[in-house]
């Protein structure tokens, strides 16, 4: 019997080149859904692109990290008026500097913006998995309550293949067993078991095709796995895009390791169909 699992491309609409490689993969059978962000230079293009691909399922990749906000939320921006970047929204959310309810209104402004684009969202994630911090969920939850009835958990399994030696990555992955536990306690809707990647294997590990069946197989059989990944086609988009940004070489590199998940998932199998039966989030049932 194949094994049901969704495979998700982050990130739709960041850039053409992004949604290029998004719908490639899609294309040769190997990305089944995908998270749409609404306030990047790529949001429109994708929507009319993703129209040619009906089996494609599109949910909200909620944002706070990235560009500017929709809505007028003081307390999410720098001087700016651009997104934090990540670990100074966390540090802010951690000594209470982040007003609840601006969360709450960027939430429900890409929501709005999402329908307005004429699209309905088969679920919820969010950039860089901020919707996992628990403060930040708790100024979600109304919005999610009453707008959203699909969520990724970001719980990946416990297997030392998936962790390796990497102490940094097995405290990370604890923490978001934690955060995981809370959110199931509070959200009523479909949620996934499992969440796996190669972005989540050791950096120092050089990807191969065989090892998405592999970190698959590390779930019970039982479980709904998620499975993320970010193929993004090679181009100029994302140099032009972080030219000036102050973590501009974190960027490029988290991209070159995008360019080689295209690679992988747009020129080859890697989800074996007498295996695996992919499915999007609009499926969960």
């Amino acid at each position: 019997m194949r094994r049901k699992i969704i495979v998700n491309a982050d990130d739709f609409g960041l850039t053409g080149d992004v949604t290029c490689g998004i719908l490639a993969a899609h294309r040769n059978g190997q990305v089944s859904s995908t998270t749409l962000m609404v306030n990047t230079p790529g949001t429109e293009g994708a929507v009319e692109a993703a129209a040619d691909h009906p089996d494609l399922g599109i949910g909200l990749h909620f944002n706070l990290t990235e560009g500017r906000p929709l809505a007028t939320v003081p307390s999410l921006v720098d001087v700016k008026g651009r997104f934090l970047l990540r670990g100074e929204l966390l540090r802010r959310t951690f000594r209470r500097r982040i007003d609840p309810d601006d969360v709450t209104r960027e939430l429900d402004a890409q929501l709005t913006r999402f329908h307005d684009l004429g699209l309905t969202p088969t679920h919820l994630d969010s950039h860089q998995h901020v919707h996992m911090a628990p403060w930040i969920f708790r100024a979600m939850e109304p919005v999610l309550r009453d707008q959203v009835d699909r969520l990724r958990l970001v719980r990946p399994p416990l297997a030392t293949s998936t962790t390796g030696p990497d102490v940094r990555g097995r405290l990370r992955n604890a923490s978001m067993a934690v955060a995981a536990s809370n959110i199931r306690r509070h959200f009523a809707g479909k949620m996934n078991d499992r969440l796996v990647s190669l972005h989540l294997l050791p950096k120092d590990q050089k990807w191969i095709v065989e090892d998405y069946a592999r970190v698959v197989d590390q779930v019970d059989p039982n479980d709904l796995v998620e499975v993320m990944v970010h193929p993004f086609a090679p181009g100029p988009d994302l140099d032009e895009m972080y030219r000036d940004d102050p973590i501009r070489e974190i960027r490029l590199e988290f991209a070159r390791s995008c360019w080689n998940e295209f690679e992988l998932l747009a020129n080859s199998t890697a989800f074996d169909p007498a295996k695996f039966q992919l499915m999007s989030w609009g499926q969960v049932q």
